[in-house]
């Protein structure tokens, strides 16, 4: 059964907001929907706090972040990996890559703690000095970005034009701040941030027929759009080599693109502010767990196939891909480093070496970005396996996706 509390929630606020404070009261609401998000089970919170000095009562709008209720999605997460990982990220690494960029003298506005919501506690379990065991304890506690006006952007749309502008420079910014890092301080960035990127597995872990289910719906969606007919073997050769080799099991090969990728970045993954005309002004990176340390250009071939409008990344894909590394670069500035390995030759000779090897992902994964709203019923705790496999969570937006996305791909010789 799913949590819908925190355990000694006031110890863990203690540690950020002060040592002195008395949770008075307390209220949970579920935030996970059926069929939106499986990862984790997530609970919006509001805390009224009372400190021991004279100061007036405070209300908090916080969420917490706890384990999967259901067995299966924590093998197909690997919770007992990607949960540490995500608490590595928040309460070491990040704040080891914001010292750093402090030495260096980054603004303020480039600060990498910028880029995430506020963290204010995390924990394995309750008992964290004698074991590092992630069991139902564990929890991370957030900022409430939804009471600040930020969104998570509807997964059958997709992100317009603005809204990628904004995403891309702070993709950037997330990619060059481990790049320094590691390559002026290596073994920092050994100790601190590279525990926050390490090898986690995922789909290959599922019961057999979950896996083909993921597997066969390229193929099957792609034989039901005319327009991708003469395309069909190609699209089987990458159905076979992703199958054959997964992307999780992907080495880094590259000592100069390398850094810690967030590997599962998509419309979900990011929630994006906009101002009264709708444009999107600022946005915010979540979701840390699946964190690895790849070439910085599989996030970003990522996102840009699974959740940008395909006509707007038609129309735009040359300056997005300069958006993105012209950020890098500035990013990358702030630092005594040779800057030539970085140059746009180079980054597009990386970008065509990497981007055949991430279109599996990118395919597989608009399984469940695509599936069609309504269909899964099933909380999270009462998962199935048919949430995943049944054939008629596709339709019309799957199809669609998928003719687009190919055709830009072939468009580009990545398939």
């Amino acid at each position: 059964m799913a949590k819908s509390k925190v355990a000694d929630l006031q110890s863990l606020l203690r540690r950020s907001v002060g040592e002195d404070i008395e949770i008075l009261d307390e209220k949970t609401t579920l935030l996970t929907a059926p069929g939106e998000h499986y990862g984790s089970v997530m609970l919006a919170l509001e805390v009224k706090i009372k400190r021991h000095s004279k100061q007036p009562e405070e209300e908090l709008k916080l969420v917490a972040k706890l384990i999967p209720a259901n067995e299966m999605l924590r093998l197909a997460f690997d919770i007992p990996v990607t949960f540490k990982k995500e608490v590595i990220a928040y309460t070491e690494s990040i704040p080891t890559l914001v010292q750093f960029q402090l030495e260096h003298n980054v603004p303020e506005r480039d600060l990498h703690d910028n880029l995430f919501p506020r963290c204010f506690g995390a924990r394995l379990n309750l008992d964290e000095n004698k074991n590092s065991t992630v069991n139902e304890d564990a929890v991370l506690i957030f900022e409430n970005l939804k009471v600040q006006g930020f969104v998570t952007e509807d997964r059958l749309k997709g992100f317009d034009l603005s809204a990628t502008r904004v995403i891309l420079k702070d993709l950037a910014r997330f990619h060059a701040t481990p790049i320094a890092l590691r390559l002026l301080k290596p073994e920092l960035f050994q100790q601190k941030v590279l525990p926050s990127g390490v090898f986690n597995r995922g789909l290959d872990t599922l019961p057999e027929e979950v896996g083909l289910a993921f597997h066969n719906a390229i193929l099957d969606g792609a034989r039901d759009v005319p327009e991708l007919g003469p395309y069909l073997e190609r699209i089987q050769k990458v159905a076979d080599a992703g199958a054959k080799k997964p992307w999780v099991l992907r080495e880094n090969e590259s000592d100069v693109w390398g850094t810690i990728c967030h590997a599962d970045f998509w419309v979900s993954n990011t929630m994006i502010l906009k101002d009264e005309t709708g444009k999107t002004i600022k946005n915010k990176i979540v979701d840390l767990q699946l964190n690895r340390f790849w070439s910085c250009v599989t996030d970003l071939v990522f996102f840009l196939y699974t959740s940008v409008v395909n006509s707007v990344l038609e129309e735009h894909f040359d300056e997005f891909l300069k958006l993105y590394h012209e950020n890098l670069i500035k990013n990358l500035s702030y630092y005594s480093l040779d800057l030539e390995p970085y140059s746009w030759n180079n980054f597009l000779e990386e970008l065509n070496k990497v981007a055949p090897t991430e279109i599996y992902h990118v395919l597989i994964m608009l399984k469940p970005i695509c599936t069609e709203r309504g269909k899964v019923t099933n909380s999270s705790e009462e998962f199935q396996d048919t949430d995943w496999s049944r054939k008629d969570l596709l339709g019309p937006n799957h199809r669609r996706k998928l003719k687009d996305t190919v055709l830009s791909l072939v468009k580009r010789g990545w398939i």
